[in-house]
């Protein structure tokens, strides 16, 4: 076989380049027409949240994950659609907390302890003249401070008639967890923000081939839920713990902002004619373990009995009526979408607001010319 010369080993060198590029651009090209053909991709679970500028993060309004067990409506809130003016002969309640209203186990909307509750009270007051609703203002990894500042800046406008706050597990979380604490959590807090794409993320092939499991992918969200701490959190070490660490004693300082913190959520209630509903929380006792996360919850779960005591607030003692157990709960603080579990959350707060009276004190206000 002939040598080849120097002009023909060229032409084929970059006929070849040409073949590499061209075969490279008709892949991109098929793969962004699949992706246009099937629609934008579902949001992976971290993409349903974005930056906020006084909360860390917000739900993104009219996004659903990837799994579509996550859907938000234009509030960013879990659920269905929510009319800003509350319709005539209604009585509105807004829950608010973090996961575990935000019902991260629940595998719909529909399934999430909120949304069971409605259809529990709807049934309960299916012969009265108003109609009930419960939205569900849950959002994960929400503290007692953070959802404060929801329900002032946005869930008021709601003219909500009830509002039940379920607080203590985060809290309790950035006490123990992380360094030099601050009242207002700036030194557990940032604000969301995910790493931008690396550049080869861009290419829908690479992206396709070697990036599905990207946080930051452009094209392919990850198969699994991205942990939404990762985002938001100012001391990422703190998520690495392992059950078995001794974590620090709660300090006065810490009982106090949290105090602080329910105190003005029952204050703000009140001055708009909300009636306020607190919540005790649940988790394992890990004491047997040489930790002290439940110890140290109980001491915030104290403080949530006593301003209920002392405000006259009722109060539904979640952590006595429905103590952590292994087969209704699938974590430490979270429970499983089955009547056992979210069911039988929901059936607890239903039973709890219906013996308040709020609901029909509200309706009696509604009727009054």
């Amino acid at each position: 076989m002939s040598r080849l010369g120097a002009p023909e080993f060229l032409k084929r060198v970059l006929f070849s380049l040409a073949a590499v590029v061209l075969f490279w651009l008709m892949a991109e090209a098929v793969i962004l027409f699949d992706l246009w053909l099937r629609g934008r991709p579902p949001s992976a679970y971290s993409f349903v949240f974005g930056p906020h500028p006084y909360r860390a993060y917000a739900g993104l309004p009219h996004s659903r994950s990837r799994d579509g067990c996550i859907s938000l409506n234009s509030l960013g809130l879990r659920g269905p659609e929510i009319e800003m003016a509350k319709p005539p002969n209604t009585v509105r309640i807004v829950c608010v907390g973090g996961s575990t209203t935000f019902s991260d186990g629940a595998t719909t909307d529909s399934n999430a302890y909120p949304a069971r509750m409605e259809r529990i009270l709807r049934e309960r007051y299916r012969h009265a003249r108003f109609r009930i609703e419960v939205i569900n203002a849950g959002l994960a990894a929400y503290n007692s401070l953070d959802s404060l500042m929801l329900f002032q800046t946005t869930l008021l406008d709601l003219s909500p008639d009830i509002a039940v706050a379920h607080h203590g597990l985060n809290d309790c979380w950035f006490m123990t967890e992380f360094d030099n604490f601050r009242s207002d959590y700036s030194h557990a807090r940032q604000t969301f923000a995910l790493p931008p794409p690396k550049i080869w993320e861009y290419s829908p092939l690479l992206s396709y081939l070697f990036a599905r499991d990207s946080a930051v992918n452009p094209y392919f969200p990850p198969r699994e839920v991205v942990n939404l701490n990762i985002p938001i959190i100012a001391q990422p070490e703190a998520i690495r713990h392992y059950l078995g660490a001794r974590r620090r004693e709660i300090t006065p300082a810490m009982l106090a902002a949290f105090e602080r913190h329910t105190r003005t959520f029952v204050a703000v209630a009140r001055a708009h004619d909300i009636v306020p509903i607190l919540s005790t929380q649940s988790t394992a006792d890990d004491t047997p373990l040489g930790c002290n996360w439940y110890e140290q919850l109980t001491k915030l779960n104290e403080v949530t009995r006593k301003v209920a005591a002392a405000e006259r607030v009722p109060l539904i003692d979640f952590a006595v009526l429905f103590p952590y157990n292994p087969v209704d709960f699938y974590d430490v603080m979270h429970l499983v979408d089955k009547p056992e579990g979210l069911g039988r959350m929901a059936e607890i707060f239903a039973d709890a607001i219906i013996r308040s009276g709020a609901i029909e004190w509200k309706a009696s206000q509604r009727s009054r010319p």
